[in-house]
């Protein structure tokens, strides 16, 4: 049967040079299928269910369980015959493994001039198609497609089998099917596998080592840790034993070691990292039995094994100390070792008494010592003797050391070990290791070229060393070669030759300062002032405690920081997860405390600013290493949650979310923590700023946007998760937000001032522009005007309501400060501050405003309604809608009452075809609201009730001219009459 795919004759020739080649993946004709074939249906031989499980001996046999083939077996024997027998063939190959993930899974790209060939051919090819290419619209894969990625590493286009796929995330996990490692890649770096790019095979093969299985269940740490510095990026040989079909074909392998010509297989097993498969693992009643069984001795020898008790002493390097030292052994620029110059006469003298002690023993044919045990290895170079460590057994007669006075290892022959006297312990380990601060592998190895470099600037010679910090159990290190002037620095030209990458390195006072931080932290039951900081939904929030001293600290720390990071370099290419930084913000264009949340392929990175909540992608170059002094002040932005409710449905809507932050924006509150849990504080938030405070918990639930704990939500049916998907009106919010920032002119209390109404949020908030007001802007309009017109590249902003912001005015194109009232899908709703004009823009509209602009006050007014309060139970939309009716875009007269938190509180008086409408009286006889008293008038009331004498004196006089007024009213004005009214003025 043919192989069906849609290629031209000549592309068919090419792809059938490698049908001969097992290791070519040319015949797995599904590969290449943009939709994957389905594998094919495996069934179990004795009871016809799905089977995955195959006969270990014949390879060709299904199963569902064990069980299945033990009963089975009676007939299957008959016809079972071992796999070796059908393939006539142990195909030998040379390759390098590009990719080791673990025994069972690694990675071999074949060495041959064809491949090499095939791989030029495919880069330049790859290269051509789509490094100039116009991307017109975001390419969408599918699961099992050959598609091609941008590396993040190196930005080269490579092909790539995609292996999962997010929409929602728009990315996907993909693996390079011509080098072996996997990536998540997002949609914006994947592209279709053009019809010109030709279909050689993968270069590839997956492989995992025949014949043996891991002794813990899984191939552990330990023995990744160990196998992968001996075959990664090496030149290995060895022959397939086994093709196993699975979903794509991989290959069981054996490989020979390079250099000491072990088998990996025989080393696995040695070390006790595996154990051999003698027999099939399902064959016979007693299968899965002596399997467990073989686990189990294993085990039991392991534990019998008991460490020596000699131990060599360790050197002991400080942070910031600085020594010459010879490099002794280099693996790669981050794993080497180097020694001290100063203790090289007391080396020579051990080295002495090691070879003088070791030539007068005698052959110690049945020395066996234990891993980890220290003793003296005869090199096989100089076959001088050296005090070395036994790192792990690759077989009964051998062992792989470690020379612990310069860093290098070797397998050995036990023959050539031998025990070491206790007074050859005296020199501590000699050997160093190392690794270079502030570089790293622009791969994920390092290549022949970056080694060869490091040994060539430092063999020989007498290198300066100074330590920067710690990792694991290696030295961060800076290596000076001060043998020319000026001085030299290895990490610097390692970087500048392009071989390595520059990541963060610490100064010594830094890395002295460790980097600890602490948050501020609330009790229950605690009471403080806050101000809202971010808002995500009434589930998730920021808050800061208003204190004066944490405030103006935090405004300090700011200026500090500003300073700081203008005069530093960017420091690393990719930062660590949760590790503190500076971070700059878009925004307002400031520097911000940080911590790093996530690292994106796309050359971004996530980070939180800790002092104020908000969650933001920035640029590499836009981050800097923090100093320790910044992180003396506890972060200030406290993550907090509405307690004691819950929203109406699984998910806060969007409109609870803005009413939230409507009713939060700016305003000082008063917050009682009734819970604390992982996800911050419960709080309970109580506006003060009126005389009839108000619980913000309380307002959601009256207004049908929340419900109380305890009560069911509405389309609550099922438990299934719902991803939580943000609104992108939450997806940029200021690290210092604007509400706080700006202010508007204020009138005196009791001043009448006639605006326009331009906007009512509610009885609480609503915008007026004074109509007399002319205002000085012209030189801060021009200002601002050059400012925006002279930002090229224009940053991505999405404002909330209540936000300063600059907007272009459509009439004329220029720019002027503007508040937002309101935000859709694509538009923004907004009011030009110093004109009264409202216009409803795109978000390409509308900028960040720079607080600069912000000193002079905007020449609209915030106002709220005094002497009127909504009734409990009250419909507010409805309130507010009225409201509108009355006031919306209406010439009216306010007259100031009191000013708080720069909000006008006024009563309101409107002409109308009646007369002079007062807009409070006209809510409360609507049913819509309540009178209340003021402050002044509580105050007076209180200064009325206290004057007793003069009060009673003058009630009296008062009943007396209502008699007087009753009488004009109520009797006809004769000349009769006029005696009694004269009667009733004098006893008045």
């Amino acid at each position: 049967s043919g192989i069906n795919t849609n290629l031209s004759p000549t592309k068919s020739k090419e792809i059938q040079k490698f049908n001969g080649n097992p290791l070519s993946l040319c015949y797995d004709s599904k590969l290449f299928n943009s939709l994957l074939i389905p594998s094919k249906s495996t069934t179990c031989h004795r009871c016809g269910l799905y089977g995955s499980l195959r006969c270990s001996q014949c390879k060709q046999t299904y199963y569902c369980s064990a069980a299945c083939q033990r009963k089975d077996w009676s007939a299957h024997n008959i016809v079972c015959k071992p796999v070796n027998k059908l393939i006539n063939y142990f195909c030998c190959w040379k390759g390098i493994v590009t990719e080791f993930k673990h025994p069972g899974e690694f990675y071999l790209q074949i060495y041959s001039s064809a491949v090499l060939e095939y791989i030029g051919k495919l880069s330049v090819s790859l290269r051509e198609t789509y490094t100039n290419m116009a991307i017109q619209e975001e390419y969408i894969p599918i699961k099992g497609e050959v598609c091609v990625a941008k590396y993040f590493v190196d930005q080269t286009w490579n092909r790539i089998i995609v292996q999962e796929v997010d929409v929602l995330q728009k990315k996907a996990q993909v693996l390079y099917i011509d080098f072996g490692n996997g990536e998540v890649v997002p949609f914006s770096r994947l592209q279709q596998l053009k019809k010109n790019i030709e279909l050689f095979p993968p270069c590839a093969i997956k492989c995992r080592v025949a014949n043996v299985i891991p002794t813990a269940g899984g191939w552990t740490n330990d023995c990744i840790n160990t196998v992968k510095p001996l075959i990664a990026e090496q030149y290995c040989s060895g022959k397939i034993l086994d093709i196993i079909q699975e979903e794509f074909i991989s290959f069981a392998v054996d490989i020979e070691l390079p250099g000491s010509g072990k088998h990996l297989d025989c080393v696995l097993v040695e070390m006790g990292h595996g154990l051999r498969l003698k027999e099939q693992i399902i064959k016979s009643e007693n299968s899965n039995e002596s399997y467990f069984e073989a686990i189990r001795n294993k085990s039991d020898e392991e534990e019998k094994s008991v460490e020596q008790g000699n131990n060599l002493k360790m050197l002991s390097l400080n942070i910031g100390e600085e020594f010459s030292a010879a490099i002794a052994h280099i693996l790669t620029p981050e794993d080497f070792f180097c020694q001290y110059l100063k203790n090289s006469s007391q080396l020579c003298e051990l080295q002495l008494s090691v070879n003088e002690y070791c030539g007068r023993l005698p052959a110690h044919s049945n020395f066996h010592p234990a891993v980890g045990d220290v003793c003296c290895a005869q090199y096989t170079e100089d076959n001088q003797w050296y005090r070395a460590s036994v790192l792990a057994y690759v077989s009964e007669d051998s062992a792989l050391v470690g020379y612990v006075d310069y860093g290098n290892f070797e397998i050995l022959n036990l023959s050539r070990l031998c025990p070491m006297s206790p007074n050859l312990f005296k020199l501590p380990v000699q050997a160093i290791k190392c690794s270079l601060a502030g570089v790293k592998s622009p791969s994920k190895t390092w290549t022949l070229e970056a080694i060869s470099m490091m040994k060539k600037l430092v063999q020989n010679k007498m290198i300066t060393v100074k330590v920067v910090d710690k990792k694991d159990n290696s030295s961060l290190v800076e290596l000076m070669d001060t043998s020319v002037n000026p001085s030299i620095s290895i990490n610097k030209c390692l970087i500048d030759a392009g071989i390595a990458d520059m990541t963060a390195m610490l100064t010594v006072e830094e890395s002295l300062n460790k980097m600890e931080w602490t948050k501020v932290e609330l009790a229950v039951n605690q009471v403080v002032d806050v101000l809202v900081c971010m808002v995500y939904n009434p589930g998730e929030f920021y808050c800061q405690i208003l204190k004066e001293d944490a405030m103006y600290r935090l405004n300090e720390l700011n200026k500090s920081l500003a300073k700081y990071c203008q005069q530093s370099s960017p420091y690393f290419l990719k930062p660590t997860v949760g590790e503190p930084c500076c971070a700059f913000f878009l925004g307002d264009y400031n520097w911000y405390r940080a911590l790093v949340k996530e690292i994106l392929p796309n050359g971004y990175v996530k980070v939180h600013f800790v002092d104020y909540g908000n969650v933001e992608e920035v640029k590499l170059d836009k981050l800097r290493q923090i100093s320790a002094e910044f992180l003396r002040l506890p972060f200030q932005g406290i993550q907090c949650w509405l307690s004691d409710i819950k929203p109406i449905r699984r998910e806060w809507s969007k409109e609870a979310t803005a009413r939230f932050r409507m009713y939060v924006a700016g305003i000082k509150l008063r917050a009682r923590v009734l819970d604390i849990r992982d996800r911050g504080a419960g709080l309970q938030l109580t506006d003060l700023s009126t005389d009839h405070p108000q619980t913000i918990n309380d307002i959601l639930i009256s207004e049908n946007l929340a419900l109380k704990e305890g009560l069911p939500s509405r389309g609550n049916c099922n438990n299934n998760p719902i991803k939580k998907i943000n609104s992108h009106i939450d997806s940029k919010i200021q690290a210092t937000s604007s509400p706080y920032l700006w202010k508007t002119i204020e009138f005196p209390v009791n001043a009448s001032i006639p605006v326009h109404i331009l906007e009512v949020i509610n009885p609480n908030l609503f915008y007026a522009f004074p109509i007399n007001n002319k205002g000085k802007l012209q030189r801060m309009t021009m200002e601002l005007l050059e400012h925006c017109n002279s930002q090229k590249n224009r940053p991505s902003f999405t404002p909330r309501i209540g936000d300063a912001c600059c907007a272009r005015f459509l009439c004329d194109n220029y720019w002027y400060r503007a508040i937002v009232l309101d935000i859709s899908n694509s538009e923004v709703k907004v009011v030009y501050v110093d004109y009264g004009n409202i216009e409803t823009l795109p978000f390409s509209r509308v900028l960040p405003i720079s607080p600069s602009f912000l000193e002079l006050p905007f020449q609209i007014i915030r106002c709220s309604f005094e002497g009127i309060m909504q009734l409990p139970g009250s419909d507010s939309l409805l309130v507010t809608d009225q409201l509108k009716k009355l006031v919306l875009n209406q010439r009216v007269l306010i007259t100031v009452k009191g000013i708080h938190e720069n909000v006008h509180a006024v009563s309101v008086l409107k002409q109308s075809e009646n007369g002079t409408l007062n807009i409070a009286d006209t809510l409360v006889l609507e049913g819509l609201a309540k009178p209340i008293k003021s402050h002044n008038q509580s105050v007076l009331d209180k200064e009325i009730h206290q004057i007793n004498c003069c009060c009673l004196e003058l009630q009296k006089k008062v009943e007396k001219h209502e008699q007087i007024l009753l009488f004009l009213l109520t009797k006809s004005i004769d000349q009769d009459k006029f005696t009694e009214m004269k009667s009733l003025l004098r006893l008045a």
